[in-house]
């Protein structure tokens, strides 16, 4: 049974979905975004419509994943990197528009208050930005 040919076009058939369910289990996540799967597209060299109503199970393996499973899970591995990175870098830009230098009144001008927390904020930021590169 195991030398023919229809026993072993199956064997590969199984073999690769077990290779492409992982991966499309990868690309589900919601840190594709549109460029991540143009991204996929010119990896695979062929096109699908992810945001089609018809988008479905059969498009994904068309793609034949099992053939670019490295390049797939790099690919869900740095869009999931740049997630992070979108997130800190938010948070980051929201505290800053939302501080506000303080004046202390000095004779008849205004001079800028200590900035020992804005200083330790810059600092903490930097590192923060500096580790994401």
């Amino acid at each position: 049974v195991r030398s023919w040919k229809t026993y072993t076009s199956l064997l590969d058939k199984v073999k690769n979905m077990n290779t492409i369910l992982p991966l499309i289990s990868e690309l589900h996540s919601d840190c594709m975004e549109k460029r991540h799967w143009a991204q996929l597209m010119e990896i695979t060299g062929k096109e699908i419509k992810n945001d089609s109503p018809s988008f479905c199970l059969e498009d994904l393996i068309k793609l034949e994943l099992f053939r670019y499973a490295e390049d797939v899970q790099e690919l869900v591995a740095g869009a999931t990197k740049e997630k992070k990175i979108e997130k800190k870098l938010k948070i980051i830009m929201n505290e800053w528009s939302a501080l506000e230098f303080e004046f202390d009144d000095y004779k008849e001008a205004k001079l800028l208050a200590p900035l020992d927390d804005t200083i330790e904020k810059l600092e903490e930021h930097s590192m923060h930005l500096a580790s994401m590169l």
